[in-house]
């Protein structure tokens, strides 16, 4: 059998006698092992219990993140999703993991039949803007002379 041999400590009941302790290799070991020794070490790490890690991952940002009646721009993700749940209408492609996005720039339309919901996207419709016909500006413009009012005065 193999002797143990402490080394410069003296062993308490409250130290394993294994704790620190070098076996002698046998006879039959090769050198390099009889002149190291091997050490014994007692387990310092927690069994495979359950881990307290893990928690670290960011989520996925999944749903709708262009609603009915705004805005996209072309190449614009309007829903990110786990699935087809919500299928492409006009204008809209889905990409390889269910993404849906707008072909065209335009307006998001959301629509739900009995079977599916689907989403598609409008052109803007064009909208000649009038600027005399906007109150607002003109009260802010009211406020201050014009240049061709001053040069004359």
């Amino acid at each position: 059998m193999a002797a143990f041999v402490a080394q410069n400590m003296a062993l308490s009941s409250s130290v394993s006698s294994f704790a620190g302790s070098r076996m002698a290799a046998p006879a039959s070991a090769p050198v390099a092992a009889r002149v190291a020794g091997l050490t014994i070490e007692c387990a310092h790490k927690k069994g495979a219990g359950s881990t307290k890690n893990g928690r670290e991952s960011r989520a996925q940002r999944l749903g709708v993140k262009v609603y009915g009646e705004q805005a996209v721009k072309a190449g614009g993700i309007i829903i990110r999703q786990r699935g087809y749940s919500v299928h492409c209408g006009p204008n809209t492609f889905v990409g390889k993991d269910y993404t849906i996005h707008s072909k065209i720039d335009g307006v998001v339309k959301f629509k739900k039949t009995f079977k599916e919901k689907s989403v598609s996207v409008e052109e803007f419709e064009e909208v000649e803007y009038d600027p005399p016909a906007d109150p607002r500006r003109n009260r802010r413009l009211a406020k201050y002379p014009s240049r061709a009012t001053a040069e004359a005065q």
